[in-house]
């Protein structure tokens, strides 16, 4: 997801220092406007605007524990990963104790999306510093919604969003896998949900990709999937609520990981559904 988004800033004429713990893909971002840098360090040193996009709450607090102490005053963390609720809240904290701001901005779209400028930011922070990123967002994006001034918010409403994913993902790999026991044509009946009452984005991508069964290496890993469920889980816990379904699903997505690992594409859950449901 980074290296596309950070393509798109470079169009947008802004000068990137880069880096990736795997430096072969930071490399692939050599081009006028781009500086790659060995050492996180020396890449935020002296940037007014930090943005980061890592897998989980683990790699986040790593490098924002080198980052903070290298970043100089007034400027600006854009955090867009999808993390826990509870993580930006406290890292938002040491990041104002260091006179700088921590704006969370996870995005909603795949790959494909981000190549296309297409992805949808969710935005929550500091209202000044929310003002600074914005032609940044703006690179990237095609639509910013705003959340107001807590970071928790942004990445709390990610976390909603994703779960409802799953429970689309779920949902359509049950009825698809249904409908081919019943010798119904999976495309027909996806195409009767568009024209009716399930007509969304994300019925028509999700029930594509479920209907071709095909491992994306642009998708979204079972493993990353089942880590932003457990977020979801917990901040709804923390919240005093709860999501049953989740139960359901995160009981999938393990079997799945612990079966062939966590590397597929979280639509080939019609799969793993076929194999619990042979006959």
């Amino acid at each position: 997801m980074g290296l596309p988004m950070a393509a798109n800033i470079v169009k947008a004429g802004f000068v990137v220092h880069a880096f990736n713990r795997s430096v072969s893909k930071a490399k692939s971002l050599e081009s006028p406007g781009v500086k790659i840098f060995n050492v996180v360090e020396d890449a935020v040193r002296e940037a007014d605007v930090v943005i980061t996009m890592l897998s989980d709450d683990a790699a986040l607090n790593e490098i924002a524990a080198k980052i903070i102490p290298a970043m100089k005053n007034g400027s600006v963390h854009l955090s867009m990963s999808t993390v826990g609720a509870a993580t930006s809240s406290e890292l938002s904290k040491k990041f104002e104790a260091r006179k700088l701001y921590y704006i969370s901005a996870p995005v909603m779209g795949r790959p494909p999306a981000a190549e296309a400028k297409q992805l949808f930011i969710l935005l929550s922070g500091n209202a000044e510093a929310k003002a600074k990123v914005q032609p940044v967002l703006e690179a990237m994006s095609q639509r910013v919604f705003d959340y107001g001034d807590d970071p928790a918010s942004a990445h709390t409403v990610k976390l909603m969003m994703n779960y409802m994913i799953f429970v689309v993902t779920e949902m359509l790999s049950e009825v698809m896998l249904m409908a081919e026991k019943s010798g119904i044509d999976k495309q027909v009946f996806l195409d009767t949900m568009m024209s009716t009452v399930f007509g969304s984005p994300a019925v028509k991508i999700y029930g594509g990709l479920i209907i071709q069964e095909i491992d994306n290496p642009n998708g979204f890993k079972t493993s990353l999937a089942s880590k932003d469920l457990r977020l979801a889980q917990e901040t709804a816990a923390a919240n005093h609520t709860s999501l049953p379904l989740g139960e359901v699903i995160q009981k999938h997505f393990k079997e799945i990981i612990a079966a062939q690992g966590g590397d597929k594409d979280v639509t080939l859950l019609i799969s793993h559904l076929r194999r619990l449901n042979p006959n």
